[in-house]
């Protein structure tokens, strides 16, 4: 795909829905009960939301000056994925509002911190946040990790679905204002 990006494979338009569809099959079969409660599940959630932040990017769907801040979402997606993380970022960020702006403190890093805290999963957090520190030691040539086979199967319970249907939930509801 970076071939796209550079314009030196020509674009294509079909191919490119193709890839999406399939990142959002992957994505949302992550919430079927039927697998709902595996390890992988949170994990191939975050690894579709890098997919397609990279497919995006590939695409030229972002200016310049907008791939810092991408790549660094990216690596967030990154870490989580080779970290495990139970929880994917958009569900995590539907229980996180109200972070009071600091000046010099990431609000997103800040929200995960809080998280970590409401959820109990500081250890997940801190090791999430190593993760992304390492990633970003070496950007340009991240260390191989394999997915370990173990994880295919291991239980953790349907936290992360049970978190996004809440929050669509909650969403959904009207107001009473």
């Amino acid at each position: 795909m970076d071939d796209w990006r550079t314009k030196r494979v020509k674009y294509v338009r079909a191919r490119r829905d193709e890839i999406d569809s399939a990142i959002s099959f992957l994505r949302n079969r992550a919430l079927d009960r039927s697998i709902a409660t595996l390890r992988i599940a949170p994990v191939a959630r975050n690894a579709a939301g890098a997919l397609r932040g990279l497919l995006y990017i590939a695409c030229n769907d972002y200016r310049e000056d907008q791939l810092a801040e991408l790549t660094a979402g990216n690596l967030f997606d990154l870490a989580s994925v080779r970290t495990l993380f139970p929880f994917d970022f958009g569900t995590l960020a539907s229980f996180n509002r109200g972070i009071n702006e600091q000046p010099g403190l990431d609000p997103f890093v800040e929200s995960l911190k809080r998280a970590g805290s409401e959820l109990h999963i500081e250890q997940e957090v801190s090791a999430l946040m190593a993760e992304v520190a390492k990633l970003w030691v070496d950007v340009e040539n991240p260390p191989k990790w394999e997915l370990p086979e173990p994880v295919w199967a291991e239980e953790i319970g349907p936290v992360n679905a049970k978190a996004h249907f809440t929050a669509v939930k909650a969403f959904h509801r009207p107001s009473s204002s």
